[in-house]
């Protein structure tokens, strides 16, 4: 099962539904993804024509009367006290791993008024204990992703245009080993520190790249053509 995780940030319709359709985003829609509402985000999700199972949260984004109307619309509401460890987001993303998800995409995870909820669903990706399975940020043209070495190294091939963004932020002090293969600049086992720009704004080279490293965690954010630069 795929599940889409929307969020109470920015979303462009119909941009971020299409991104997740095109199987970039980690979880490609059909009749059997679960899409679930991260409190507030059951707005967005309304905004994008998709249809919430699930709402998950403490509801303080939304009106009462909208609470209310939940039963009767079909939605299941998993009401979690205001007092809490864990954001509405991480507790969707979590719910939809225990209901089953091998795949998650989060629309609405970037943007809005709280750039602290923006870095910290960034940072989501990077917790350990969702490492089993893909999840992905789509905001509009761009998709984020983190890609952390286990033992051996990782992998992570890249689809998309000729002329796409390609940037990679490391999220640990140093990744070492990053190999890039189909981008305009190319890397061969170069070590990439914590705080530089060096692996800023690459660009694809072909309709598909691939980026490699022998240890440490990236940021990969792909920007698709078309997107505001």
């Amino acid at each position: 099962m795929k599940a889409l995780v929307v969020a109470g940030g920015d979303v462009t319709p119909p941009v971020d539904v299409a991104a997740a359709r095109d199987g970039q985003s980690g979880a490609a829609t059909d009749d059997r993804t679960l899409v679930i509402a991260a409190d507030g985000g059951l707005l967005n999700a309304r905004a994008l024509g998709l249809a919430v199972a699930l709402l998950v949260g403490d509801g303080d984004s939304l009106a009462p009367a909208t609470i209310d109307a939940l039963g009767d619309e079909g939605i299941e509401f998993r009401r979690h006290p205001v007092d809490k460890d864990a954001s509405d987001t991480e507790l969707a993303v979590r719910e939809a791993l225990d209901r089953g998800a091998m795949e998650v995409a989060v629309l609405g995870a970037l943007g809005g008024l709280r750039f602290d909820h923006a870095l910290a669903n960034v940072l989501l990706l990077a917790d350990p204990t969702l490492a089993a399975v893909p999840v992905t940020i789509v905001d509009g043209d761009t998709i984020v992703r983190v890609l952390e070495a286990a033992e051996g190294g990782a992998d992570l091939e890249i689809r998309g245009s000729k002329g796409d963004v390609v940037s990679l932020l490391p999220l640990s002090r140093e990744v070492r080993g990053v190999t890039l293969a189909g981008l305009r600049y190319l890397l061969q086992r170069a070590t990439l520190l914590r705080g530089s720009s060096l692996g800023l704004s690459n660009v694809l080279a072909a309709d598909r790249a691939t980026v490699h490293l022998d240890s440490g965690c990236l940021v990969v954010v792909h920007v698709r053509q078309g997107a505001t630069s």
